[in-house]
């Protein structure tokens, strides 16, 4: 049986892994505050009131959000499929029965994936990775409208925790509600104050609560109670330490992308970090360059002493008034302003190049005309090598889990078809579709491809070269690292069997024109050696 969770110790907890990450939320409060204008605690701002008023510059706003959205388009677009489901085993995955549950079963997935909240969750999940480095992406099955909830939540609120492979398996979740809210969730569990304040109608009084999964090692897995799972979901109020609600999840309901992540770190970095230098110094420098075009459009006045006394009108049609030889003239300003607009041009371009808006522009742009197909071919590759390791990371920390999660949730919902019995013992893997990825596959079809190019000329010569490449594999792996679907390609039993009928077929025709030819001979025959011709000869 499962030890009774403490409330007291996982608020401790909570309180320690919070204080421990102080540097990382200073750092995350001054990209909010002079960079991308986003919200990641509770108290952060007062409802209603400004977030931009330390930005003058939109520049990291909008490159942010070309990065959200390039991430989403190009990775997991809702349009188009980004996934499928396999097995590494691939003479298994073959089998008629397999392969139609594979490709059943990935369209059940992307159909609920689809239907639910899950792509709004991890476009909000692209965002939080862009500005903090690290997101939150929790999946529970659908209790209303959607098989699937999935909501993205903000790193600033939650604390994480990872195993000895550097697996996040553990996180502690601020949450607030009201009054009202934690009465109709948990009734008279709540503490006396929460009670009071419902009984005292003041519904909109706020309460932290901690929301703690981690994993449960003294659990019973013969026990099929949600105190007997896996990992643990621990509700605790937490100024009163007062256990909620208690149960379990059978996986980790969690999945914690980080952009990038540094030695004995446990948060990410974001490619806002990165731009973090550039755009304190374009915010500053817009700041003094307005104020020196406001000096250049409204230039301040010089006067002599005798003016002080006298009231200066600067408005359209005032009067000013002045002594002959003692009036007001403008004060002419030096600056430079192509040199100032020239240096806020090149910290705008730093920027979005941290964000990453080359290579999302010219994936959005790559039917142009006015460049050469090699042109953004090598352009594409240049920049996918510098994303490469960052979409690699997408795949293990984000994908893979969100992935696995629906599907369990799914199966256990009895949406998903029993697998067949071939595919007992075998693990299934998933192939990732998306644009990026099958960009990332395609520089091996690229060498390969060219490899035969340079090949051909010598096959020309000597047919038997080709003997060296197997040219099935090459085709079929061709395909399908261009996201061409598994269940459009014939297996090798049947590309055999249309082989052998076409031989068949081909024996049969050659011994049918044999036959024929043969038949109309025949006459000839019986009718002797024609005259002149080499059958008169020899009989002679």
């Amino acid at each position: 049986m499962a030890t009774p969770a403490d409330g007291k110790k996982i608020v401790e907890i909570y309180n320690r892994l919070d204080s421990d990450k102080a540097a990382y939320q200073a750092h995350l409060r001054e990209i909010s505050e002079y960079l991308v204008a986003v919200k990641f605690l509770y108290d952060q701002w007062v409802a209603g009131g400004k977030r931009h008023k330390n930005i003058y510059d939109g520049t990291a706003i909008r490159a942010h959000r070309v990065f959200a959205n390039g991430l989403f388009g190009n990775l997991t677009p809702q349009a188009t499929p980004w996934f499928s489901l396999t097995v590494k085993n691939k003479s298994i995955a073959e089998i008629s029965n397999v392969k139609y549950w594979l490709a059943d079963t990935t369209d059940r997935m992307r159909s609920a994936i689809n239907a639910s909240n899950a792509p709004l969750a991890l476009q909000q999940v692209y965002r939080s990775e862009g500005w903090a480095g690290t997101a939150v992406l929790y999946v529970e099955p659908g209790k209303k409208r959607y098989a699937l909830n999935c909501q993205a939540f903000s790193v600033g609120n939650c604390c994480v925790l990872e195993d000895a492979e550097g697996v996040v398996d553990a996180l502690y979740r601020l949450e607030r509600f009201t009054c009202r809210q934690m009465i109709q969730k948990w009734g008279d569990k709540c503490s006396e104050k929460v009670q009071k304040a419902h009984k005292d109608q003041k519904y909109t009084e706020t309460f932290d609560v901690i929301h703690a999964v981690y994993p449960r090692d003294d659990y019973n897995w013969n026990k099929a109670d949600n105190l007997n799972m896996p990992y643990a979901s621990v509700w605790v109020e937490k100024e009163a330490k007062n256990v909620l609600a208690e149960s379990g999840y059978q996986e980790f309901p969690y999945a914690v992308p980080r952009w990038e992540k540094d030695e004995n770190e446990q948060y990410g970095r974001s490619p806002g970090m990165d731009a973090l230098p550039d755009g304190r110094m374009l915010n500053q420098m817009c700041y003094d360059n307005w104020r020196g075009i406001q000096k250049q459009i409204d230039p301040p006045l010089l006067a002599t002493s005798e003016a002080a006394l006298s009231t200066t009108v600067t408005r359209p049609a005032g009067i000013i008034y002045y002594k002959p030889g003692h009036e007001p003239k403008q004060l002419q300003s030096n600056g430079r302003f192509e040199i100032a607009l020239e240096v806020e041009e090149g910290r705008r371009r730093a920027i979005r190049e941290a964000f990453y808006n080359d290579l999302f522009q010219l994936l959005a742009s790559d039917n142009r005309t006015d460049r050469t197909a090699y042109e953004i071919s090598k352009r594409l590759e240049e920049n996918i090598y510098i994303l490469g390791p960052a979409l690699g990371r997408q795949q293990v920390e984000l994908l893979d889990p969100f992935l696995s999660r629906v599907f369990w949730l799914l199966f256990r919902a009895g949406a998903i078809l029993p697998p067949p019995r071939e595919l007992m013992g075998q693990g299934l893997e998933v192939e990732y579709t998306g644009r990026l990825a099958l960009m990332m596959k395609a520089y091996e079809t690229r060498a390969t491809v060219d490899t035969l190019n340079a090949v051909a000329p010598l096959a020309q010569i000597n047919p038997e070269i080709m003997d060296n490449y197997n040219l099935d594999e090459i085709a079929q792996g061709t395909a399908l690292r261009a996201g061409v679907p598994v269940k459009y390609l014939n297996p090798p039993e049947f590309v055999a069997e249309i082989r052998q009928k076409r031989a068949e077929a081909l024996k049969a025709q050659q011994e049918a024109e044999t036959l024929e030819r043969a038949a109309q001979q025949i006459p000839n025959l019986a009718k002797g050696a024609e005259k002149g011709s080499v059958l008169e000869a020899l009989n002679q």
